[in-house]
């Protein structure tokens, strides 16, 4: 199971990230399901931000009782994204809510009702017993097959996030690469269907040339919103390297961002395989105290 999650229950807001892959539910198999939800019990979190939660079947059928099944797993309340924009499979970001907890709203604020693209993400807004003020939370899950539309979701995002003036975290599956200094000998070994939507090539005098492609990553902490797992000091994350998010590698691109100073309040960070997903689960443990020193801003008009 996962590493020790150090302190007291009652000082703590635990914010959990996971991807259940195809809702952890494959060819009928739910035994990758049951995986990821006893690393979760096992964590105990206040908040679960999901990704690919989806029907069993594949189809619209379905969704409803499985996202309600795994809440009820878990004690939760689950709130259901739309679906993620260019999936070839019909998987809907997703959040779960501890019953401790009071949802004052959800989402998210749909930008163009006639037929456009969906916001890449699901919304909660929860009132956390000992905070005055309530806490945001996003679970993203960007495209994974086109740069410029990442990047447009994440100017969405991002101008949401640091308009609003509440204290925010957005996490999920975004990918795409943050500034961990990606050589081009790295990208060269990922799988080549992954360079149009996380990579610039440049063929130069028949040479190929690689980079990170860190439009995302550059819209959000441009916006002021920071990365919260590569601000958190070495000895309180698990493992104590920034690394790949999947058991596939290909770079950390399950990661939060959030309003500055939330990343001052985090005690503990632990990255881990489930056995239920090709993504790594991750838990963060913020300091209750920490984070009611932190002052919203008042909403931009």
């Amino acid at each position: 199971m996962s590493p020790v999650v150090r302190g007291r229950r009652e000082d703590q807001f635990r914010l959990a990230v996971m991807n259940l892959e195809h809702g952890g539910v494959i060819g009928g198999d739910d035994r990758p399901w049951l995986e990821s939800m006893a690393v979760l019990r096992d964590w105990d979190p206040d908040v679960v931000l999901l990704q690919e939660m989806c029907s069993p079947a594949g189809k619209a059928a379905g969704l409803r009782a499985h996202l309600w099944r795994t809440a009820n797993e878990l004690d939760m309340t689950g709130i259901l994204g739309p679906p993620t924009p260019q999936a070839v499979t019909a998987n809907h970001p997703a959040i779960l809510v501890s019953r401790r907890l009071r949802i004052l709203d959800d989402g998210p604020p749909l930008w163009d009702s006639g037929g456009g693209t969906w916001p890449a993400w699901c919304y909660v807004l929860v009132q956390v017993p000992g905070l005055l003020f309530p806490l945001a939370l996003y679970s993203v899950h960007l495209p994974a097959r086109c740069a410029q539309e990442q990047k447009a979701q994440a100017q969405r995002l991002a101008s949401l996030m640091v308009q609003g003036g509440v204290i925010s975290v957005a996490g999920g599956d975004w990918n795409c690469f943050a500034d961990d200094g990606y050589s081009h000998d790295q990208l060269a070994v990922m799988p080549a269907h992954l360079r149009p939507p996380r990579m610039l090539t440049r063929r130069r005098g028949g040479a190929l040339e690689l980079e990170p492609n860190l439009d995302v990553h550059d819209t959000m902490t441009g916006a002021g919103l920071i990365d919260v797992t590569a601000s958190v000091p070495a000895g309180r994350r698990y493992p104590s390297e920034l690394c790949s998010t999947s058991v596939h590698g290909g770079g950390r691109i399950d990661r939060d961002y959030a309003t500055d100073g939330v990343q001052d309040t985090v005690g503990q960070h632990i990255q881990m395989a489930t056995g239920g997903s090709d993504h790594h689960a991750r838990l963060t443990v913020m300091s209750l105290a920490g984070l009611a020193s932190l002052t919203p801003r008042e909403p931009a008009p």
